[in-house]
């Protein structure tokens, strides 16, 4: 039986990893040649591959088993995790520039200060310095 906060992190990475991978399927239309499609496609794969290993890595976890090693497992996983939150918020500061480049700028600014509450507030009590 999964614990029901693992189950909610299984959940949510499977959420973001599906949005990240509709993304990708959204850009395939997209015209060739453009840098800004290149970073997108890089930055949502990470995202995408990042979300992947940890829904699947909760997924599996199995509580009555031996304990060895599920600390260390669970850590990499939160890890994988914060990597994929961080490059999908990437991805949506560099989605504005398909449009244009004032949209480009405006976008990437709210994804900053996106990544600046990710840190500062959701995961600060989680870092440690």
């Amino acid at each position: 039986m999964m614990d029901n906060g693992i189950q909610q992190l299984a959940l949510i990475s499977s959420v973001l990893g599906g949005f990240s991978f509709t993304f990708i399927g959204a850009l395939l239309g997209a015209k060739k040649g453009r840098k800004i499609t290149y970073w997108l496609f890089l930055t949502l794969m990470v995202a995408s591959i990042s979300f992947l290993i940890s829904s699947l890595g909760w997924s599996l976890i199995h509580f009555e088993a031996e304990q060895t090693g599920l600390i260390e497992h669970h850590q990499f996983l939160v890890k994988c995790l914060v990597i994929g939150l961080i490059f999908i918020i990437i991805s949506l500061g560099l989605s504005g520039f398909m449009h244009g480049k004032a949209t480009g700028i405006t976008t990437s600014i709210i994804s900053f200060m996106g990544l600046i509450l990710l840190f500062s507030q959701v995961l600060s009590r989680y870092i440690v310095v």
